[in-house]
């Protein structure tokens, strides 16, 4: 069919793009830079494996990948980059006043994180001696010191980074008497 447009003048000039889905017409969106909508959230989701595509050019193109065990060739300078949009990071945080004796804290599973680290605060009661301690399976006869044993006097603080991979890591707090303290872990993946 063909249809002499009256209107001469471009911007009242519109038009209206269909897709067919299911023998029925759907309205094509767009953005408010005039660019096409492929999901409510402009984003495609592709389950794949061995995906190949074509070459992207960083002036048009932006690729976000979420996966495990993600594999790729081997990158190079002069024709790939790689922005890292998101790290994963996770604070775990207890207060609490251990008594005299040998007190285990903050066990966590660190095998998600590839940096790891515990800071802990004195808050009252008397010098404390801690130390980082890791462990291939939450048993407390397997953990061992990651760190050498510090003292940490009241107001003080101690923190340590963990060295080892290992799959579970701790605070071990070691006090003559009843002391409150703080302990931290952060990890990020």
């Amino acid at each position: 069919m063909n249809n002499l447009v009256f209107n001469n003048i471009a911007k009242n000039l519109n038009a209206l793009f269909y897709g067919v889905y299911e023998d029925e017409y759907k309205a094509v969106a767009i953005d408010e830079n005039g660019l096409f909508l492929f999901s409510p959230q402009s984003v495609i989701t592709v389950t794949a494996t061995n995906l190949d595509i074509r070459d992207l050019n960083f002036n048009t193109d932006s690729v976000t990948v979420t996966a495990s065990n993600f594999n790729i060739r081997n990158l190079t300078g002069a024709t790939d980059s790689i922005a890292i949009s998101s790290v994963g990071f996770v604070e775990q945080t207890v207060t609490q006043t251990v008594s005299s004796g040998t007190t285990p804290l903050l066990t966590q599973d660190i095998s998600a994180y590839g940096q790891n680290s515990f800071f802990v605060r004195n808050n009252s009661g008397g010098s404390i001696t801690v130390s980082v301690q890791i462990s291939p399976l939450n048993t407390n006869n397997f953990f061992i010191n990651s760190s050498t044993p510090t003292t940490v006097g009241v107001g003080n603080n101690f923190a340590a980074g963990i060295t080892i991979p290992a799959k579970f890591a701790r605070i071990q707090v070691q006090a003559a008497n009843n002391t409150g303290v703080t302990v931290y872990y952060n990890g990020r993946a």
